[in-house]
């Protein structure tokens, strides 16, 4: 990909699935930056530090201790709210529960459902969903 995002963001609590995805963003070439967190509070710091460099995607694990994804996305959202363009999400899970499912789509900011691990096909599909512009 000649063109390619400025940054996706990695959210999941476990930092081999997080440096995994990261191997397979890179092998995607679809961003200039990845950046990972393991708790949604210190996504959450990241997000609002560096609130005029919005990630263009973020990839949030359902299953998380301390911070659930619900409770990061409660969050996230209310940070978000008056910015014009937010960053796609995509909410990942090993098996999703028809109820995760039926409350993901209740939540708004919520673009997209994917199952883990990420794979470069993956990435590639959302990038081509949420991006069409790029090349």
């Amino acid at each position: 990909m000649k063109n390619r995002l400025r940054s996706i963001m990695l959210l999941d609590d476990n930092p081999a699935t997080n440096f995994i995805h990261k191997k397979f963003i890179k092998m995607a070439a679809c961003a200039e930056k990845t950046v990972d967190f393991q708790s949604g509070n210190n996504a959450l710091k990241y997000l609002q530090t560096n609130s005029d460099f919005l990630p263009d995607i973020i990839f949030v694990d359902i299953n998380m201790p301390i911070m659930s994804a619900w409770e990061f996305l409660e969050e996230y959202g209310e940070l978000v709210d008056n910015v014009e363009k937010k960053p796609v999400v995509i909410l990942l899970s090993t098996s999703l529960s028809p109820a995760d499912k039926k409350k993901a789509e209740d939540i708004e900011i919520i673009d997209d459902i994917r199952l883990k691990p990420l794979a470069v096909d993956v990435i590639h599909d959302v990038v081509d969903k949420f991006f069409p512009s790029l090349p």
